[in-house]
This record gives structure tokens, C-alpha cells and sequence, in this order.
């Protein structure tokens, strides 16, 4: 990448950083919920799974708006409504549900940037300089949540309702995102067609590869994990007397897991090889095993450290795979679902667990360690990864 391109990266990157801007609301869950007696414990860890719900609506939006307007305005239109949406309860926070609303908003805007930058970087770049961009977003995403989190417990430390200031950032990268971007134009609303007939979406969809499905059902599995750790965190260690600045803390050191994994993952997957996805299920559980069996502090950010690390090795595989099984054409639909499952997922974990009698806190650390565990083992004994390459290799 050159130096007149990094301006570029800057500005469609630093999108990137809002994308876990809610996890810094998860680090005061257990102090919102003194401050709602009344409603259950399971409504109150909505606020850290019901943005899933805006992504869901973004995600089946987005195709219509790419032709209604340029992803650039498209980009700024998402940053726009983080920022406001997220300030808001900080202004109005003695109603839970005005409180979800907004934490919907706030998911619609980060799940149209999750799709809007990925398609900018393609727009932009080319050859390793887009390689090059595509390994950085995991990398900004995890530096963001770790900033955001670290602020945000700052803020929330005497009052979890300070927390929500730490949206009011969305505003420099707006600013980034205006400047750095070029405008590009609107697509064109022609109809694709290939040998003169029209490429449908079921026609595209029925092709698929099996094994798609399969990394559709792992990145079910990631999200029940993902947001079982964060849901449940701050539940876990006010029992222990840890209060929201010590969650939040621990979280943000923790990202620099995540961010080294990011950084050295090239070097990682030689010695991973075909298992990536399945060691990161296993760095999942050992997250899980850090906080709930440990009340020490180095443990707690330890936790928080395989839990970026399971995060970045499964997220960061995951799609790669995906690209092996799916042509061109059926990527970007693949990508699109794949985003849609994961945000319907990290909306009902809560209920899900709920609903298995599963009680918030100890016991779904519990369970997340049963579920990351047996994700592994599966993906171990079944030998998943060496199958997708045997089958590109076929497709090629």
C-alpha cells in the first residue's frame, strides 16, 4: 500500500472502531440493572444483544440502499446514526426501553457499516494493497473496542448513565469518513445477467457448496459464545465485588489479545493450519475458564485475551473459507447471510438461555465452556477445515 492510499484506509477503517462500540454498555450491565429493580435481569442484557436486531434490519436493507445512495453517504448515513442514537441515553436514561431502542439504532448503523466497508475496500483497492486494508479492519475492530471500552468505563465509574458519552466520538470519525473517502457514484439499479439470462437469488443461493451451511452453523456457534462471555461478564464479577470500571478495565486490556492475534495471524494459522476455526473455540473456553474460576485480576484480563484471540481467529477464517467454496457472485450473497444469521443469533442468546432454564451469570459460563468445547472437539473429529480445502481444491 502506498502512502497516497493509506489517507483512504484511514477513512473507510476508522468505521471500523464504532463496529463493538456496545460492548462498552456490557461492562454496566449489572449496575443498570440496580437502577431498574423491577425488570428482569434477562431485559436488562438485552442491551448488550438487542443491537444484533438493528444489524438484522441493515443487513436486508442494504442491497436496496446501495442503489438509493453512494456507499460513501451510505457510510456516513451509518456513523451518524451510532453517534445519536448512542448519546441519547445519555440525556434520557429512566426508561429501559428507550434505552433498547436506541441500542437498536445503534446496531442498525454498525450493521451497515459491517457490510459497507468491506464492499469501500473493494471499491478502492486492489491486488495486496486491498489484502493489506481487509487484515487491518480485524485489527481496528478490536483496537476500537478496546479505546471505547477502557473510556467508557471511565465515564460509567460513578454513573453507568456517563457511559453512553463515549458515543459522542462517533463524531471524529464522521469527520474522517467525510474527508478521507472519495464520493463515489450510485450503482446503477440494471438487473445482472449472465448468457443473456437474469442471475436470481435463489438460483445463486441453491448452488452453494454444503459446506457453506456448515460455517453458517459455526458462526451461530460464535456468536452464542461471543455474546454469552459479554452478556455475562460484568453478572459474574459483581459477585465477586468487581464493580463496572473493573469490568470495563479488564476488557479493554484483554483486546490486546485480540489485536496481537489480528497483527500476527499469517504466522498463527502455520501452526493452526487447516484448524484455525476449531483453536479459537478452544481459546473461547479458556476464556470462559479465566474469569469464572479465578477472581484474580491478571486471570480476568487473561479471559478477556483468548476471548479476542477466539474472536479474531474464527472471524477472520471464517469468511476466507467462505470465498474458497463461493465464486464471485455467490460471495457477496454468502457474506450477507452470514452477517444476518449472526446478528439473529446474538440477538436470542439471552432468550435462548433463558428459555433452557440456563440463570445469567456463573451458570452460563458454564455453558459457554460446554459449548466452545464441544464446537472444538467437533470441528477437530470431523476434520472440517481439511474438507473445505480438499473441495476448492475440487472447485479449481
Amino acid at each position: 500500500m502506498n502512502k497516497k492510499q493509506i489517507p483512504k484506509a484511514i477513512g473507510i477503517l476508522c468505521m471500523n472502531l464504532l463496529l463493538m462500540l456496545a460492548t462498552a454498555v456490557t461492562s454496566a450491565i449489572a449496575a443498570i440493572a440496580k437502577s431498574f429493580p423491577k425488570e428482569p435481569i434477562s431485559k436488562v442484557q438485552l442491551i448488550g444483544s438487542i443491537p444484533q436486531l438493528g444489524q438484522i434490519i441493515a443487513t436486508a436493507l442494504f442491497a436496496y440502499l446501495t442503489f438509493k445512495m453512494t456507499r460513501k453517504n451510505l457510510g456516513l448515513l451509518a456513523v451518524a446514526i451510532v453517534g445519536i442514537a448512542g448519546l441519547v441515553p445519555a440525556f434520557y436514561s429512566n426508561s429501559l426501553n428507550l434505552i433498547l431502542a436506541c441500542m437498536i439504532l445503534v446496531g442498525f448503523g454498525t450493521g451497515t457499516i459491517t457490510n459497507v466497508v468491506p464492499v469501500l475496500l473493494q471499491e478502492n483497492f486492489t491486488g495486496e494493497a486491498r489484502a493489506t486494508a481487509m487484515g487491518w479492519a480485524t485489527g481496528v475492530t478490536n483496537i476500537g473496542m478496546m479505546i471505547f471500552t477502557a473510556l467508557g468505563g471511565v465515564l460509567g465509574s460513578t454513573n453507568w448513565r456517563n457511559l453512553f458519552w463515549v458515543y459522542g466520538l462517533a463524531l471524529i470519525v464522521f469527520i474522517l469518513t467525510l474527508l478521507l473517502i472519495p464520493q463515489d457514484k450510485k450503482l446503477s439499479n440494471a438487473k445482472n445477467r449472465q448468457n443473456g439470462e437474469k442471475i436470481s437469488f435463489w438460483t445463486l443461493l441453491k448452488n452453494f457448496n454444503g459446506l457453506v451451511y456448515v460455517l453458517y452453523i459455526i458462526n451461530f456457534m460464535l456468536s452464542l459464545a461471543m455474546m454469552t462471555f459479554l452478556a455475562n461478564q460484568s453478572i459474574v464479577l459483581a459477585t465477586q465485588g468487581k464493580g463496572t470500571a473493573y469490568v470495563a478495565m479488564v476488557t479493554a486490556l484483554g483486546n490486546i489479545g485480540g489485536i496481537i492475534t489480528a497483527t500476527l495471524l499469517t504466522y498463527i494459522r502455520k501452526f493452526t493450519k487447516s484448524d484455525t476455526i476449531a483453536w479459537g473455540f478452544i481459546a473461547f473456553a479458556l476464556s470462559f475458564i479465566c474469569i469464572v474460576f479465578s477472581s484474580n485480576i491478571v486471570m480476568h484480563i487473561i479471559g478477556n485475551a483468548f476471548s479476542g484471540v477466539g474472536i479474531v481467529l474464527v472471524n477472520a477464517t471464517a469468511p476466507y473459507e467462505m470465498s474458497l467454496l463461493t465464486d464471485q457472485k455467490q460471495f457477496t450473497i454468502a457474506i450477507s447471510i452470514n452477517t444476518l444469521l449472526g446478528s439473529i443469533a446474538g440477538m436470542i442468546v439471552p432468550m435462548l438461555l433463558a428459555a433452557i432454564r440456563i440463570q445469567p451469570g456463573h451458570d452460563s459460563y458454564i455453558a459457554g465452556i460446554f459449548i466452545s468445547i464441544a464446537t472444538a472437539v467437533i470441528l477437530f473429529v470431523t476434520r472440517f477445515g481439511t474438507r473445505v480445502e480438499k473441495a476448492q481444491i475440487k472447485n479449481n
